[in-house]
């Protein structure tokens, strides 16, 4: 019983400081002004190449992420191994 009177609490006080930072900053008018202003007159010549170069931009952002995070495991995973060593 208790607990739901937090969980209220909770979602008041996010509820609070999701409307103050709409209000705020505006994100989404923000980009939806930039579409209307800057995508949405480019020639469609444009818009294709241009998403395409977006795409492989994060594809391979991605891909470095991944890499750099299988990187950081194994790198964990060697310390952890001496740790086990020394310890027994």
């Amino acid at each position: 019983m208790e607990s739901s009177g937090i969980l209220n609490v909770i979602n008041n006080i996010f509820g609070d400081i999701n409307g103050f930072l709409q209000n705020l900053i505006g994100f989404d008018g923000l980009i939806l002004d930039f579409y209307d202003q800057v995508i949405r007159p480019l020639p469609e010549l444009i818009k294709i190449p241009g998403a395409i170069l977006l795409l492989v931009i994060i594809v391979l952002g991605t891909i470095q992420f991944v890499k750099k995070m299988l990187k950081l495991f194994i790198v964990i995973a060697v310390i952890l191994v001496i740790v086990l060593a020394m310890s027994a």
